[in-house]
């Protein structure tokens, strides 16, 4: 495969592909807005405003996720290219690339089954499920924190930063209103939103820390990531199941 980033950003060994995704995502993610704003498409209920409509805004949580990617891995706020693989190098104390151990398609492993696929396959069956169809703002909320949480620490912007605090944290914060305080889905559903990408980022970062120190192979924390990012539709499908049946034992017990 043809190496762009040798042409780019000197004797490395990214592929096509490895910088070439992020702005595929970019266009995949216009041509989502584009159905989300100007069509009923990926609407469910159609009585209530979009914006409320929890399977609209299943699809709302992949078109911002892939901005944010593109942030990380396309251009970022000061316009560097592809600036997030040397950052996470960096605050794991591995080194920048080329020296940093961690296999290159690992960042894709991370992020195109988690969005690509998983997270695009619970917003469509969303009408079925809806809150496993919500299981993206688990990793939106936990991954905004991170971002903001390293900010503080270094007093510095890392790439993802921005669309963490101007996109993530709102979107979020307007989900548990519309979806949770409102009453569509149980409070505790927040909690196991959190769970679920607080458990995925464990998965991910210790997965990285015990393949730098040689306990695992490339192969296998590429794999790790593979299965982590189905995460997001079995945990909260376990939680909320979890919920459901607590709260009939809870209205048996009450007589209702």
């Amino acid at each position: 495969m043809k190496k762009l980033f040798d042409l780019a950003f000197g004797n490395t060994t990214w592929t096509w592909f490895d910088i070439m995704w992020p702005w595929i995502g970019l266009g995949i993610a216009l041509v989502i807005l584009i159905l989300l704003f100007a069509t009923n498409i990926l609407r469910r209920d159609m009585q209530i405003n979009r914006w409320r409509d929890p399977a609209w805004l299943s699809w709302l949580a992949v078109t911002i996720y892939m901005l944010h990617q593109f942030e990380e891995y396309g251009v970022d706020f000061f316009g560097s290219r592809h600036a997030f693989p040397d950052e996470l190098c960096k605050r794991l104390g591995l080194g920048n690339y080329p020296a940093c151990p961690i296999p290159h398609e690992f960042f894709l492993y991370v992020n195109i089954p988690l969005v690509w696929f998983f997270a695009a396959l619970s917003a469509k069956f969303s009408p079925k499920n809806p809150f496993v169809g919500l299981g993206l703002y688990s990793v939106i909320i936990s991954n905004a924190m991170a971002h903001i949480v390293v900010a503080i620490a270094t007093q510095a912007y890392n790439p993802g930063l921005f669309s963490a605090v101007v996109i993530f944290l709102p979107s979020f914060f307007w989900l548990c209103k519309v979806c949770f305080i409102e009453g569509r889905f149980r409070k505790a559903g927040i909690a196991v939103l959190i769970a679920t990408g607080i458990i995925l980022h464990i998965i991910l970062i210790s997965s990285v820390l015990i393949f730098a120190k040689q306990k695992i192979s490339g192969s296998l924390l590429d794999f790790i990531q593979l299965i982590n990012a189905s995460t997001i539709v079995v945990l909260p499908w376990l939680g909320y199941k979890f919920l459901n049946n607590r709260q009939q034992k809870q209205n048996i017990k009450s007589g209702l």
